[in-house]
């Protein structure tokens, strides 16, 4: 499957220095006891994870976007010592994330899923793997980060590359970077976004969200095209930003866009072709795959 791809690599690197103004510390949050908890949640806690040990828990207005929703964050783990992270807000369940310890322990489909996308190398280490359910979005989708050692995408091959892959519960790879996304548990989608996203993208499915880099991304399935729908969440009023999606090989391009490529780099051969769109315009992105940098051009439609 042709992953999602960020055009200017550089910009990767600044993933390590960004912070999410909303993921505030947990000395920052106020703490409740697990007695304290309004009698709601715990109860819905308890009939879906019953046999969880609770240790921390921790309350306040809204810590995404500035909705002034009161959110609470349960943090447990299981008998066998997995986290889990439950977050209510008004006190209605809205996300868990389910931390798992291995890769066996995800479901044949996305173990396979992910044994495809790996290259041919030597070694692979996970920094984690989340099993991810939304209130707003149907299924649970899986957040792989991994180690890799010995890949035709590092320049040293003893120096490992980090990479993520986001999977659905039926093993359909519905992003891929070349970095670590934002946590899980400090961001979410909101019913906003997938309302806009409905009516822009009629019967579209929603089949998982990440944060990236700051941006709020949909990954949807729209009339059997995996695309990525993102959106601004750097400031209060949030904004689409774009909506990028890989072409199939044989996609014919409009000759006028060609011949402006042509005419630009006239050296160029590309292997991959991606469409983006925004709101001041639309623009095809050429990539030639075959290059470690992935070097690639965007051409507008007009």
């Amino acid at each position: 499957m042709t992953k999602i791809s960020s055009l200017f690599v550089c910009g990767l690197l600044v993933i390590t220095a960004f912070t999410l103004v909303s993921c505030n510390s947990e000395n920052e949050i106020p703490t409740v006891t697990e007695n304290e908890l309004p009698e709601v949640i715990a109860q819905d806690f308890n009939s879906r994870y019953g046999d969880n040990t609770i240790e921390h828990v921790y309350t306040g207005s809204d810590f995404y976007r500035h909705t002034g929703q009161q959110e609470t964050m349960v943090y447990s783990k299981d008998k066998a010592g997995n986290e889990l992270f439950v977050a209510y807000v008004d006190n209605v369940w809205n996300r868990t994330v389910q931390t798992l310890s291995a890769i066996n322990d995800l479901p044949d489909a996305v173990r396979w899923s992910f044994f495809k996308e790996v290259p041919n190398a030597t070694k692979y280490e996970f920094r984690k793997i989340n099993e991810v359910s939304q209130a707003c979005i149907s299924g649970t989708y899986y957040e792989l980060c991994y180690l890799l050692y010995d890949s035709v995408f590092a320049n040293d091959s003893s120096i490992p590359s980090l990479h993520t892959l986001v999977i659905d519960s039926e093993g359909t790879v519905i992003k891929s970077c070349g970095y670590e996304l934002n946590n899980a548990a400090y961001v979410r989608p909101l019913s906003s976004d997938i309302d806009w996203i409905s009516e822009r993208y009629s019967a579209a499915v929603v089949l998982g969200y990440v944060n990236d880099m700051g941006y709020d991304e949909y990954l949807i399935m729209h009339n059997g095209v995996l695309k990525s729908v993102s959106f601004d969440s750097n400031s209060i009023d949030t904004r689409w930003k774009e909506t990028r999606y890989a072409l199939p090989k044989d996609i014919v391009v409009p000759s006028r866009v060609l011949d402006t490529l042509h005419r630009l780099h006239s050296d160029f051969t590309y292997t991959e072709v991606s469409f983006t769109e925004t709101p001041t315009g639309n623009y095809y992105t050429f990539i030639d795959g075959t290059r470690k940098d992935r070097l690639g051009y965007n051409i507008g439609v007009d």
